[in-house]
């Protein structure tokens, strides 16, 4: 670091670095540079000597004098130049002791003629493939969750070593803005993988550095991030990484940087709705709704009957039309500023072109609160900006006349909402009829998701999951999924959120982790699928809505350290749900008791605990053995069973002797939670309809579940002839699987929740 570092504030002499470069043409800085700005954030970088190739080859003194600086019998010299970008591969790098300096520069200057210098580099003696050695700390700036930190495997093949790795292993990832102070840092060094091995936390490990080394550097990239995220200096930095950070001796030093930077944009952050206009999309007290045909079932005629026949009072719905005369028994009028009283909700779908003057007359009418746009063809498709900017335009001009101004979508699919009975979906009763009442038998939960085709595709496979809010945010021209998602997590009567996701708008993915951690911190369960999380996912997703999809492995480390479930599959996401829906509330832990009367399934239950997992299948402890040895006895299967966990009861057991273990194992102290499977089609249980239902397993379990305030899954591993036996197991309470193994994998996923 030169003298002129000392004489300026940290921050000073990094923008005059970043003006410089600028100046020049840059927008990324030379290795050299870079290291200057570690050095000025007080962090370890190797002693260094910028040789320009004018000045090869040198005198032997000049040469002996410069090397006399350098520690130990090795130097490392790199070829500095922004036309080489991976300098190793190219061979522009080159370790070679101090006698062999001279021959090695000469060397360089032959191969890369168009250099700028050559970098006399210090040699940091580390083992180059020993795990923990060679670090990976990287930092960019990320429009949903604002500057991130990364924390993973080093060296020269980090890529294809992080690869190689489960999902969510490596890199450890934080953003900035969630990390308060040093708590957080080293909450988040403690749960990064690879520092496992630096602190020596794995099995015949030793101690490679102190955790305050490692500590600076975060500290160091924490704050040069948040001075250069756009709102401070004229600069930001859009990426830093030190690859690798050598752990040697104790020390943690730099052996390579890069910095990439550009003039600050303007901000990006967007004017959210105010909580009152949310409230007033989700429990409105006025309907109206604009497009609607007098003559024909068109959209919006599809919406007003829905929102009619939900039990909306018709008095409180209003067609917007220059009609004489009622519509599905509610009155018309012929603009927003002659609704006899202000809407809550304003449902508009009408064609495209026409949005605009529809939209600007009810936000300057002073009569509408919300708008719920069911229109597409607004930014979705190229050739439709135009009329997006208008649209985002009339919402500022709404905003300004109304505070509590707010537009939902466009193209939505609509809300339904049971506690206002409202159903604004253009889905017809005929082809699924959204749920305007609740389940008594889940948990109060609200359905977020920014494709309304997701909402209506997991009801109608899940008849039992009737949310208190069924949102379809559309394309977040206004109204996020996370706007929604933080209301929900400050409402006291929801304790399960599901929520699915597209694109973050800038800042909203902090603001989501933010309303998890919330969430969270008040007993509620979230569940999150987040969709274009590869190439061509994100290409799929730009193509519906016109959002940014975001990193996955950004979004998934974040959300999941604030506490979300994040399904990595469709089918993950509707087991989970269904674990949250019917077991929110009840305390979890991992002492697992499985049950089955099929040998098959126990054998699929005890594959699906893994060693080290979330689960644990221990051998049942001397007072549940011998409460279940009773049971066994009492209905003569002590002859065929022995007791253990998974236990197999054979198809001998009837209901009464596999409620009678349940029942047991529920009581036990050693057990946390059950999965229960009952394969209906032996003939020693009541299964059908016709032999009697009102004791069968499914209707008693559910009641010993609530009894014992314990997580309990059920299983039918049978086809469609047993659904009323899944529809009773459903309506006691309990999460009802159609194999065991998927059961078991499905809790793990629960168990998981931090």
């Amino acid at each position: 670091m030169t003298t002129a570092t000392l004489e300026r504030t940290p921050m000073k002499f990094i923008e005059d670095l970043f003006a410089r470069a600028w100046k020049e043409g840059r927008k990324a800085l030379s290795e050299a540079e870079t290291y200057d700005v570690f050095e000025a954030l007080g962090l370890d970088a190797p002693k260094r000597s910028l040789i320009v190739l004018d000045r090869l080859p040198m005198k032997d003194h000049e040469l002996d004098r410069l090397l006399a600086g350098f520690p130990g019998d090795k130097v490392v010299l790199k070829v500095c130049s922004h036309k080489v970008l991976h300098k190793t591969e190219q061979g522009g790098v080159r370790v070679c002791g101090k006698r062999e300096v001279c021959v090695a520069l000469s060397a360089l200057k032959r191969a890369f003629p168009a250099a700028e210098a050559i970098l006399l580099c210090e040699f940091v003696e580390h083992a180059v493939f020993s795990m923990g050695q060679e670090l990976l700390l990287g930092a960019r700036a990320d429009e949903g969750f604002g500057p991130l930190l990364t924390l993973g495997v080093g060296g020269t093949d980090a890529e294809g070593l992080t690869a190689s790795l489960r999902p969510g292993v490596s890199p450890a990832i934080l953003p900035v803005r969630l990390a308060a102070g040093t708590a957080d840092r080293q909450a988040f060094l403690d749960r990064s993988w690879v520092w496992r091995y630096v602190s020596g936390r794995v099995r015949g490990g030793k101690r490679l550095a102190e955790d305050a080394a490692m500590l600076r550097w975060l500290e160091g990239f924490a704050k040069l991030m948040s001075y250069f995220d756009g709102s401070v200096s004229r600069w930001r930095i859009d990426e830093i990484e030190a690859n690798p950070l050598a752990v040697s001796a104790g020390r943690i030093v730099a052996l390579d940087g890069v910095l990439r930077f550009r003039e600050a944009p303007p901000s990006s952050e967007r004017k959210r709705p105010s909580a009152k206009a949310v409230w007033a999309l989700l429990k409105p007290a006025t309907v109206a709704v604009a497009g609607v045909s007098e003559k024909k079932m068109n959209m919006g005629r599809i919406i007003l009957r829905n929102v009619a026949e939900a039990g909306f009072p018709r008095e409180k719905l209003f067609v917007l039309k220059d009609y004489a005369g009622e519509i599905e028994g509610a009155r018309c009028f012929k603009d927003c500023a002659s609704f006899p009283e202000p809407v809550d909700m304003f449902v508009v779908a009408v064609p495209s072109p026409e949005v605009p003057k529809v939209l600007r007359e009810a936000a300057l009418s002073g009569k509408v609160r919300g708008v719920v746009l069911i229109s597409g063809g607004m930014g979705e498709k190229s050739g439709s900006e135009t009329v997006k900017d208008e649209v985002l335009s009339i919402i500022r001009e709404g905003r300004e006349a109304n505070p509590d101004f707010a537009v939902s979508g466009g193209n939505s699919l609509g809300i339904v909402s049971a506690p206002s009975k409202v159903n604004t979906f253009f889905i017809p009763n005929s082809k699924l009829a959204m749920p305007v009442h609740e389940n008594p038998a889940i948990a109060r939960t609200a359905f977020i998701s920014q494709s309304g085709a997701f909402v209506i595709s997991v009801i109608s496979r899940m008849g039992w999951l009737k949310p208190a809010f069924s949102v379809s945010v559309g394309n977040q021209m206004d109204v996020t999924v996370c706007d929604y998602v933080e209301q929900a997590a400050h409402d006291p009567s929801i304790q399960v959120i599901l929520a699915y996701l597209e694109g973050l708008p800038s800042g909203d993915g902090l603001r989501l982790a933010q309303s998890i951690r919330q969430a969270r911190s008040c007993g509620k369960t979230v569940v999150v699928y987040k969709a274009g999380r590869t190439p061509v996912g994100q290409k799929a997703v730009m193509g519906h809505t016109a959002s940014i999809a975001g990193d996955f492995v950004v979004t998934r480390a974040v959300l999941s350290q604030a506490g979300a479930l994040v399904a990595e599959t469709f089918d993950d996401f509707n087991d989970l749900a269904q674990v949250a829906c019917f077991c929110a509330g009840r305390p979890r832990g991992p002492r697992l008791f499985a049950l089955s009367n099929a040998g098959f399934e126990t054998a699929g239950m005890a594959d699906s605990v893994h060693p080290g997992g979330p689960l644990k299948a221990e051998a049942p402890d001397a007072a549940l053995s011998r409460a279940i040895e009773e049971v066994l006895k009492a209905f003569k299967l002590d002859g065929i069973v022995d007791v253990r966990n998974p236990l197999d009861l054979t198809p001998m057991a009837n209901d009464e002797a596999i409620l009678k273990v349940c029942e047991a194992a529920l009581a036990s102290p050693s057990v946390d939670a059950a999965v229960v499977s009952a394969v209906p089609l032996t003939p020693a249980m009541k299964t059908l309809p016709e032999e009697g239902l009102e004791r069968s397993v499914p209707a008693v379990l559910g009641e010993l579940a609530k009894a014992a305030g314990k997580p309990v899954l059920f299983c039918v591993s049978s086809g469609p002839l047993y659904d009323t036996y899944v529809r009773i197991a459903h309506e006691r309470g309990l999460a009802v699987f159609r194999s065991a193994d998927r059961a078991v994998r499905a809790y793990a996923l629960f168990q998981e929740q931090p």
